[in-house]
């Protein structure tokens, strides 16, 4: 691997990074725009020009990831062309805005509702473990299919997925639940399978495995175990992580909460934009380079690992003002939290609209909301990053 010429980030470590990468973010978008991360064996883009161009570019990047693949198989996120394609064409249908749009009252809202409603008399909870993610795994399992999967489940399968995904350490504990979680998701896809190829339904799964199929040939469990993964991990975090960063954004200032408060109309819609701007739940695009990429005076091999560090651009100075904070009246400009191109994330719109009724709930039923002064925030990752705990009160 050529690095000879190429400036190399030797000073942080990962445990660093997962505590908080925003401050090594700015500096690297100032002084190391391009560099070769070791912890990670490949390349760190942080300026959003760079990544913009390159995540929207053809012909230099591809999707391989040596990684992903590892810890799920043949996926989605690693596949290109046409096998792309033809993955997308089952995964999409369901998640489309129009067909998001004729759902998602009915299957969100009495959802948000009643988990909300089971918490009021209690005066605080953990709003990202008890309430959020709880509600985004059951929003979403129930579109995929999984109606007849408790909740404790479903959870269980995503955050032993979460854990294992960003098992930098090789912790081995981590590493046997991880594989634990892939056991039982297996069990239950295979059986899934064998109803749904004979008697095709509605859900998410039944269209993965019949809709837009090569001569009306039915995708095989094989052929979607490691996409079907990826959906489980990225389709339940995302919504639930998105929705804990905009609540913990606007509880931080409650200027800004009494604003929301009387106006949640527009500021509720904003504050699920923020939120994902903020704190990216996917901070990393992972990428391959097909050919040798020249980015300024930096020239990065081609089959190197890159990843476009979505995050740091989300903050970038030449883009955002004050970009560090979170501010419900920020000028409304496109985020880079979905990624680029052929690989724009499917559930963009389905996950906005979760958080979008989520927060209204929490909001509207909860009286004065605040975040608990005992207990501070836990928010966590590098890769993936998220509101592991919030901790908040209000008047029960």
């Amino acid at each position: 691997m050529a690095l000879s010429a190429a400036p190399v980030i030797e000073d942080v470590t990962l445990e660093q990074l997962e505590q908080d990468p925003y401050p090594h973010y700015a500096r690297w978008r100032k002084e190391l725009p391009v560099a070769f991360l070791p912890e990670l064996h490949g390349w760190i883009v942080s300026r959003w020009d760079d990544c913009e161009a390159l995540g929207k570019s053809e012909g230099q990047i591809d999707s391989s990831n040596a990684f992903n693949d590892a810890f799920f198989g043949h996926n989605i996120l690693s596949a290109n062309g046409d096998v792309h394609k033809w993955l997308r064409g089952g995964v999409d249908p369901p998640l489309r805005p129009r067909a998001v749009q004729g759902y998602i009252e009915e299957r969100a809202r009495p959802v948000a509702r009643e988990y909300t409603a089971r918490l009021v008399e209690q005066g605080r909870c953990d709003a990202s473990r008890d309430l959020l993610e709880l509600i985004s795994v059951r929003v979403i399992g129930d579109v995929l299919g999984l109606t007849d999967v408790d909740d404790a489940t479903l959870q269980e399968w995503f955050t032993s997925l979460n854990a294992g995904l960003n098992n930098f350490s090789e912790d081995p504990v981590v590493t046997a639940q991880a594989e634990a979680a892939k056991k039982a998701l297996d069990d239950y896809m295979v059986a899934a399978f064998e109803r749904l190829m004979d008697a095709p339904d509605e859900s998410g799964l039944s269209h993965m495995i019949h809709t837009a199929t090569k001569d009306g040939t039915p995708r095989t469990f094989e052929e979607l175990r490691g996409t079907i993964q990826v959906i489980i991990l990225g389709g339940f975090q995302e919504p639930g992580h998105g929705a804990a960063a905009s609540l913990l954004g606007v509880l931080s200032d409650l200027e800004q909460r009494d604003a929301l408060l009387a106006d949640p109309d527009t500021l509720v819609p904003a504050a699920v934009h923020e939120g994902l701007r903020w704190i990216a739940p996917f901070g990393q695009i992972q990428r391959r380079a097909i050919v040798d990429l020249k980015i300024g005076d930096v020239v990065i091999p081609a089959g190197d690992e890159v990843n476009l560090a979505c995050a740091s651009a989300n903050r970038d100075e030449t883009r955002y003002d004050d970009g560090e904070r979170f501010d419900l009246h920020r000028k409304r400009q496109t985020h880079a939290s979905f990624g680029y191109g052929a690989h724009f994330c499917s559930g963009h719109f389905i996950s906005r609209q979760l958080e979008r009724i989520a927060l209204e709930e929490v909001f509207a039923q909860l009286p004065n909301p605040r975040l608990d002064p005992d207990h501070p925030a836990d928010v966590f990752g590098f890769v993936v990053r998220g509101v592991k705990s919030l901790p908040i009160v209000w008047d029960a």
